[in-house]
């Protein structure tokens, strides 16, 4: 969960006027989960071939693996993600 803070703050710098639209008329966020860093990496090429405003966040502590992808969720982008699990859904209560 950590890590998408730091995607988030990258949308926000390189993606300004989306981030601006989104706080006016939204500030609806959503975190997804999943299974390993392949296939995010997949999702990320996924989104950015079919027109999404994506960012990606490598961490450098960890050998600059990719953690976490933050874009911009219209309707249509966002039914490339509806099957991902929401993040920390399998955390018992």
């Amino acid at each position: 969960m950590v890590q998408s803070k730091h995607s988030f703050g990258r949308f926000a710098y390189h993606h300004y006027d989306k981030f601006k639209h989104w706080m006016e008329t939204s500030e609806y966020l959503v975190s997804l989960s999943i299974d390993n860093e392949e296939k995010l990496q997949r999702l990320f090429y996924k989104l950015q071939d079919n027109g999404a405003d994506v960012v990606a966040f490598t961490e450098p502590d960890i050998d600059n693996q990719l953690t976490s992808i933050c874009y911009y969720g219209t309707p249509e982008l966002r039914k490339i993600t509806n099957k991902l699990e929401l993040s920390l859904s399998k955390l018992k209560s």
